[in-house]
């Protein structure tokens, strides 16, 4: 994949790779409009129309050869609520690639930033997983599903529908700093018989959970972690024991956390460098974050990591 992606608008050119796409049962399979009825000319006729962005904007993705790869759009662009849908086809060749999230991100800054909308928000067939695993990457939150609520190719077909607030984005998406990286302390409940503490995602835990683990049977002299992520925050928490944990960020501020009590967490967002450590011989470090476990959004080099940006 190239290190440099475009978007521009449609041209009459894109119009072969577009009907590519169009005819290609394994992504059409997705689709909720009749794709053997398009032909070459509704392709052309649909990049004439798309001229227009005022109320739905449609671009090419291009690599820096100018070679189309997708479709990335805002339909139903509402200048008085601040809202549009969003939509996005890629090109077999160009999946799994980096071309959609970064396409995506790019559409995104228009929508918010150039634009000035307040929410995006998408439909999507409930078993289109690779689908959904983008849009929860790029920071779109879950909003209900509507059960059977079409018809596909003589099927029924769940929808899931999604949102992302302008606030949501900049916070998911700008780039963070050590200051950005927070002491958390839970309320301690219980009574005579013992304490309890209950943490709850998007309450006292700041993002929806998605993944939890827990560290333990690490000696003092281990570094676990050593890397950052692009795409997932992360709540640690001592349950147990003791350990410290040190972070920078991609100014190379430091700072160093303790983390010995098991009402206390630590707040991590993406691109920050964690480091763990001197653990004591008792400890369980639980581990909670806002993401499932995908390993490509894993930075393990600490210099490769000073030259990302959020927008990996």
């Amino acid at each position: 994949m190239s290190d440099i992606i475009s978007l521009r608008q449609l041209e009459e050119k894109d119009a072969p790779l577009i009907f590519e796409w169009v005819k290609d049962p394994d992504i059409n399979q997705h689709f909720r409009f009749d794709s053997d009825a398009m032909t070459i000319d509704s392709v052309l006729g649909f990049i004439h129309k798309s001229q227009d962005i005022s109320e739905n904007a449609h671009f090419a993705i291009v690599d820096d050869t100018d070679e189309y790869m997708g479709t990335v759009s805002l339909k139903n662009i509402d200048k008085l609520t601040k809202t549009a849908e969003y939509a996005i086809a890629i090109r077999k060749k160009a999946q799994r690639k980096g071309y959609g999230r970064k396409s995506s991100l790019m559409l995104l800054d228009y929508a918010f930033n150039t634009i000035d909308l307040n929410r995006v928000y998408l439909n999507v067939m409930s078993n289109n997983v690779d689908a959904i695993n983008l849009y929860e990457n790029l920071g779109f939150t879950l909003e209900g599903e509507l059960k059977d609520h079409i018809m596909v190719k003589d099927k029924l077909h769940s929808l899931q529908l999604y949102r992302i607030m302008k606030d949501e984005y900049v916070a998911k998406h700008s780039l963070k700093t050590v200051s950005d990286v927070k002491m958390m302390e839970f309320e301690e409940l219980g009574d005579k018989r013992g304490h309890l503490v209950v943490v709850e995602g998007c309450k006292n835990i700041p993002f929806e959970i998605k993944r939890v683990f827990y560290i333990f049977g690490s000696s003092p002299d281990v570094i676990r972690g050593q890397h950052a992520n692009a795409r997932s925050s992360f709540c640690l928490i001592n349950v147990s024991g003791k350990s410290k944990v040190k972070v920078v960020d991609q100014s190379g501020n430091t700072d160093v956390y303790h983390l010995d009590r098991p009402h206390v967490g630590l707040y991590i967002p993406p691109m920050i460098w964690k480091d763990m450590y001197d653990f004591s011989p008792d400890s369980v470090l639980l581990v909670i974050s806002d993401t499932h476990y995908d390993n490509k959004e894993y930075i393990r080099d600490y210099d490769n990591f000073l030259l990302q940006n959020s927008e990996l």
